[in-house]
């Protein structure tokens, strides 16, 4: 089979494919010397001042010295007018840096001084193209085949244009002319079989998809190619008969199995259907994005077709087993098993992809984002760690790594991290607003309360409503007892965001307790209460603590030994002697 340089898509066909716009230029300069004709009516003067400039010119524009060489140009045109090539070279100048009216310009007025030279007319022709004028660029190439009917290439670039133009018949012809020359190809076949389609005529289309069976008898793919064409124009039974003469000859071919699946899902034979795709998906010779292809398109439909699901998972199953060392096998399994819930067994698949292939980040970022789900504090420490190694840009990671300590109680380690992740975030405000939030958290452990104040002030700065922040750094003011007004405000923002919320109310609460406003106080955990609050020990062990303020005991025994029973939150050190003692300590 003749290899030939064409692309069959392509519709803009370029000449002197495979060149630099200067590699083009050198070739078509060699082609287009000045013509010693018109330059030996010159004086002899003016003729060695033009094969100077001339000269210079070509210098300056094969060191891309285009202005200047465009300017030595003009000068050769103004001693030399009737001289072509001055022109052409100004044309090819022009097309370089896209002023294309100005390379049409140039170009016509060229193959008007020498209408009879080849390379002007094939730029003529390419300058009309790139203007628009499809019609007067295909006569340019009707004249250049008339005159030089055995270069192969301008048939290529006339078919080009005439596809563009929507000429489908007269680009049959060029093509047939092409076929005449280098005989049966691939490329030329396939091309026309695309034309007839386009045309409506199924059968010629067929017959050229036949021609390459008859021709390459070895090469099923065409056979493929001739049962596609069939299903895809719903003649069912033609594609099937040929589907069973391709699986005579390779039992295991998974092409025939794969568009086999297409033809039984046609007839809702949805068993067969099922078993083509699973052998399709079993065969090592089926490239696995072709497999990913179609799996993404389970996942998909399997998300209103549940019927679907189990199917897809065998697939996945099947993809694993044949390309046990892809990523992108453990990856897609793994997706489908985020999205039915199913953590562990996504975490373990991601985890196995990144066995194979560590460099992509959405795997990483997912993986950590389920075992953040699984509360898995190890697994997000060791794996946010490992890519922060891999990925030392984004801040992500860095998040996770801080937050997981915080949680942990490490403050250093987290403030340390966050610190340096923040510097990485880009365009995001929310993320770095919880940067912040968290740098707070972890400078108030460390008991370093302004850099913690400082830390909040710059997340509410980003996100005024940042309800987290709100409470966590009002409760914080009130448990040192600072800023007591600036906690207020905070926390009565917090509620008014977010109403009917026993742990924000409790804050608020607990800020007019520091501030002596006991009864306010009450009203409050009282609201708490009834949101919740009544299973909660610390709002519990709060409203004892406002009664015995209020100078009713009995109240705040029996909240305290509520709080005592219930157990759940944080209770103060000073619980048990209140009971024990009957007396508040703070």
């Amino acid at each position: 089979m003749i290899n030939i340089k064409f692309l069959i898509l392509t519709l803009f066909i370029i000449f002197f494919i495979g060149c630099t716009p200067s590699e083009k230029s050198n070739i078509a300069t060699q082609k287009s010397k000045p013509s010693n004709k018109s330059l030996s009516q010159l004086p002899e003067k003016d003729q060695t001042n033009f094969s100077f400039i001339f000269f210079n010119a070509n210098k300056e524009r094969i060191l891309g010295n285009y202005q200047l060489a465009a300017n030595l140009f003009l000068q050769c045109i103004q001693i030399a007018p009737k001289e072509a090539t001055p022109y052409y070279e100004l044309a090819h100048i022009f097309e370089e840096s896209k002023e294309n009216k100005l390379s049409l310009e140039y170009a016509e007025k060229a193959i008007t001084i020498d209408p009879e030279n080849y390379w002007y007319r094939v730029l003529y022709a390419h300058t009309l193209q790139t203007n628009g004028n499809t019609d007067e660029a295909i006569k340019q190439y009707e004249i250049l085949i008339e005159k030089h009917g055995g270069d192969i290439d301008l048939y290529f670039d006339l078919a080009g244009m005439q596809l563009y133009s929507g000429k489908y018949k007269e680009a049959l012809e060029s093509f047939n002319s092409i076929e005449k020359q280098i005989g049966i190809s691939e490329e030329i076949s396939i091309q026309k079989e695309k034309i007839y389609v386009k045309l409506g005529d199924i059968d010629k289309a067929a017959n050229e998809i036949q021609k390459l069976i008859n021709a390459f008898p070895d090469e099923l793919k065409y056979q493929v190619l001739l049962a596609d064409l069939y299903l895809a124009n719903e003649l069912i039974e033609k594609a099937f008969a040929v589907y069973n003469v391709i699986l005579e000859k390779d039992p295991q071919n998974p092409y025939a199995h794969l568009s086999l699946y297409d033809y039984y899902k046609s007839k809702n034979e949805n068993e067969k259907a099922s078993e083509s795709i699973k052998k399709a998906f079993a065969s090592p010779d089926l490239e696995i994005d072709t497999k990913m292809k179609i799996l993404l398109s389970y996942y998909s439909t399997t998300e209103t077709n549940s019927n679907l699901s189990k199917e897809a998972f065998e697939l996945c199953k099947i993809l694993i087993a044949t390309h046990p060392t892809e990523a992108k096998a453990y990856t897609i399994y793994a997706d489908f098993l985020y999205r039915d819930k199913k953590l562990e067994g996504a975490k373990e698949n991601y985890l196995k992809a990144i066995e194979f292939d560590n460099s992509k980040f959405a795997i990483w970022s997912q993986l950590i984002f389920i075992e953040s789900e699984l509360q898995d504090n190890e697994a997000i420490l060791r794996d946010s760690k490992a890519a922060i190694e891999l990925f030392p840009n984004q801040p992500l990671f860095y998040f996770f790594y801080g937050a997981t300590n915080l949680q942990k109680k490490n403050f250093a380690e987290a403030i340390e991290y966050l610190n340096i992740g923040k510097d990485y975030v880009i365009d995001n405000p929310p993320l770095l607003a919880q940067f912040y939030a968290s740098l707070g958290d972890g400078y108030n452990g460390l008991k370093k309360y302004e850099e913690s104040d400082k830390a909040y002030e710059e997340a509410l700065k980003i996100e005024p409503k940042n309800i987290y922040v709100l409470n966590n750094y009002g409760y914080f003011l009130s448990l040192r007892e600072d800023k007591l007004n600036r906690a207020e405000e905070l926390s009565a923002l917090c509620n008014e965001i977010e109403p009917d919320q026993a742990n924000y109310q409790d804050t608020y609460a607990w800020i007019l307790y520091k501030q002596g406003k006991y009864v306010q106080a009450k009203e409050w955990l009282e609201k708490a209460m009834q949101n919740g609050g009544d299973k909660n020990a610390v709002i519990l062990e709060h409203l004892g603590d406002v009664f015995a303020q209020l100078n009713d005991l009995i109240k705040a025994l029996a909240y305290w030994k509520k709080a005592k029973e219930i157990g759940i939150g944080e209770t103060t050190e000073f619980l048990n002697r209140k009971i024990a003692d009957k007396k508040l300590y703070e």
